[in-house]
């Protein structure tokens, strides 16, 4: 087993994690058994998708601030990731390369506008220019925080449509 896979399973508990690819974007990821992505949104420009420990559905990332809906609804010990893309990387505009891994120190965390307390990142990864706005409940343990990291960790560029 790839030391990836490996270190994913241990973070996610031993589950199975599942994957997620979105050929129109160019973009797969893993996620845990058990969390939920909303997928792009089809009306918000620049497209973006939550992947949470909760239930999110598709119509919270559509409308303005696309994603709030979800990232409102975080439960004390619960993680949501707001991932949005802005298209194909474009060298200068201060994306970051795509760490090896994801820590938390990495990020900045502000009240942002729209998506309220959270931790934010741009970077690229998989031929995109990405920005994910983390949200943490006062009581998500480390696990929570982990998997949500490692969910980052693993993006990769699949064949698009």
């Amino acid at each position: 087993m790839p030391a990836v896979a490996s270190l994913l399973l241990a973070g996610w508990g031993g589950a199975e994690p599942k994957t997620l690819a979105f050929r129109e974007h160019g973009l797969a990821f893993r996620y845990p058994a058990g969390w939920s992505v909303t997928g792009f949104s089809r009306n918000v420009s620049p497209a973006r998708l939550v992947v949470a420990s909760y239930r999110v559905t598709p119509n919270e990332v559509e409308g303005d601030c696309g994603g709030a809906k979800a990232l409102n609804k975080l439960p004390p010990k619960g993680a949501a990731l707001l991932l949005v893309d802005y298209g194909a990387a474009t060298p200068g505009l201060g994306f970051a390369p795509h760490p090896n891994r994801f820590l938390l120190r990495q990020f900045t965390r502000r009240n942002y506008d729209c998506f309220g307390d959270s931790y934010m990142r741009r970077f690229q990864a998989a031929g995109q220019d990405l920005q994910a706005f983390l949200r943490l409940g006062p009581q998500a343990n480390t696990t929570t925080r982990m998997s949500a990291l490692l969910i980052l960790d693993s993006l990769h560029k699949v064949p698009g449509p």
